[in-house]
């Protein structure tokens, strides 16, 4: 059961690929479509008891009003599993102290917060997105043993390294230039940092250019225009899925900016995967969970999140094409051993089996408020 784009009143009701989908309507607009209207939340609680379907397990995604009440009633009518997925950071410091108004941060920040926490003690298990979920979860009481961690794995037949000179003619790149790579959907909060230190290295550079995808914003544009890279960046807008791949391959780098922030320790950037799996050096910050790819084999340069550092980086790069091509190997041999989608379905599948096989027994929803710590 999903929010639907923009139905408002109707639920719709489809299959895709075997599953069945419930496509439930909304009332809010904007960012607060997002789990937060109480009707929907109500209207969904009446669909789940008029359809009385016995469901095994049940899997929410966040705690958010819409998802969490309906997932406790029907929960709590069936008697079984209840698992509970955390994929960001978002209240006390997190997403919400950096990509919302002030205004919003004093008047509903801790309603964030409340909504994050209050009910993850009520949860079977528990998955996270990165380990420092995991570590806030456990300071809310979780048990350890009933936390999974478990990180997204990527197509490595759809993003896989592809020859540059081919994907440049297709896309209309400049074949001699050195290009810079960023991918987004509609977010560039840490991207300021990145923007300077590619500047100081255009500037003894002249081939050097820069491509971004995703929605191209006015905050964007000022920040490309401040750092005077507007005529030197390829904007391509949101992008086509199978085209997105191709337009990462185009790249001699990948940059991954990520400064050691609430907001990135509570989650896992699904594009460095992906980066990793074109088989192109990435330049990154080694923060959270990008921690564990400055060790070992490193698939790129790690570097300090300044601008000098990110222009230095760059720089050693474009100046070593064997570096170059050996550190693109080593993204796409870990990508291959790392980011493999069959071994996290399984990961989870057992999961599911432990918790409805019997090995684990149900907590009663309703009581775990007695228990919770934290």
């Amino acid at each position: 059961m999903v929010l639907a784009d923009t139905a408002r009143w109707r639920f719709r009701r489809s299959r895709v690929r075997g599953i069945d989908l419930v496509e439930s309507p909304d009332l809010m607009v904007g960012r607060a479509r997002s789990g937060w209207d109480p009707v929907c939340a109500l209207r969904r609680h009446i669909w789940l008891r008029r359809e009385n379907v016995h469901y095994d397990l049940i899997h929410l995604f966040e705690t958010r009003p819409a998802t969490i009440y309906p997932g406790l009633r029907v929960t709590h009518r069936l008697g079984v599993p209840l698992v509970i997925d955390w994929i960001d950071w978002w209240g006390r410091g997190g997403t919400i102290t950096v990509n919302r108004p002030l205004w919003f941060r004093y008047l509903c920040g801790w309603i964030e917060t409340f909504f994050e926490e209050h009910f993850r003690a009520y949860a079977d298990a528990t998955t996270v997105i990165s380990h420092g979920l995991k570590h806030r979860a456990e300071r809310l009481g979780i048990p350890s043993e009933s936390i999974l961690h478990l990180r997204p794995g990527v197509d490595l037949d759809q993003f896989r390294p592809m020859d540059m000179a081919e994907i440049r003619r297709r896309h209309g790149y400049d074949p001699k230039a050195f290009l810079i790579g960023f991918a987004s959907m509609d977010t560039f909060i840490d991207l300021p940092i990145l923007i300077e230190g590619i500047r100081r290295f255009a500037e003894v550079r002249r081939n050097a250019r820069f491509l971004i995808t995703g929605r191209v914003t006015r905050k964007l544009q000022r920040a490309l225009r401040e750092g005077r890279l507007l005529d030197r960046v390829h904007l391509t807008g949101f992008v086509a899925q199978e085209e997105y791949p191709e337009h990462l391959a185009a790249c001699d780098v990948l940059a991954m900016p990520f400064p050691e922030t609430n907001y990135n320790i509570g989650r896992w950037p699904n594009k460095f995967g992906e980066y990793l799996a074109i088989g192109r050096p990435v330049v990154f910050n080694p923060n959270g969970d990008l921690a564990k790819f400055a060790q070992g084999d490193i698939p790129g340069i790690a570097c300090d999140y300044t601008p000098q550092a990110f222009a230095d980086a760059i720089a050693r790069l474009y100046d070593d094409s064997g570096l170059r091509a050996r550190t693109g190997k080593v993204a796409r041999q870990i990508a291959c051993e790392t980011f493999v989608w069959d071994d996290v379905i399984d990961r989870l599948e057992a999961l599911y089996a432990s918790l409805t096989e019997g090995s684990v027994e149900p907590r009663r929803w309703h009581q775990s408020m007695e228990t919770r710590t934290g």
